[in-house]
């Protein structure tokens, strides 16, 4: 009886020595433990010889078009945004004077302005 190490082993099956040890783990190859090393007999690898590589194939078929939701493309919300708008105001709002008069102060100068804004208008 001949008995191989995990890399005589992983040489022969054409798989990493990681694999072996998985497999040995996994109780699908049998193998002895002399101090940290595996010793495989020659024999035991026909049982592992005949497995098929890789992941088993799924057998569900799914319909990845049904599953996923149809996703909006700008051309499907353009009708929607065009008429959120306001108008009279330009788009860009960096050429928006009223936009950009009040730019940079703090909600308190804001306040303040607006409240001052707001009794002026009411005096006349």
């Amino acid at each position: 009886m001949e008995l191989l190490t995990t890399k005589q082993v992983s040489e022969i099956l054409g798989v990493s020595r990681r694999r072996v040890i998985a497999l040995i783990e996994q109780g699908k190859l049998r193998a002895n433990k002399f101090a940290s090393v595996y010793m495989i007999a020659q024999k035991d690898l026909e049982t592992v010889r005949k497995r098929k590589n890789g992941r088993p194939r799924n057998t569900q078929k799914t319909n990845l078009t049904n599953d996923l939701k149809p996703f909006k493309t700008i051309f499907d919300i353009a009708p929607d945004l065009i008429g959120s708008i306001k108008s009279g105001l330009p788009t860009d709002l960096s050429v928006n004077k009223e936009y950009l008069r009040d730019l940079g102060k703090k909600s308190a100068e804001k306040k303040a302005l607006q409240a001052r804004k707001r009794i002026l208008e009411d005096d006349q």
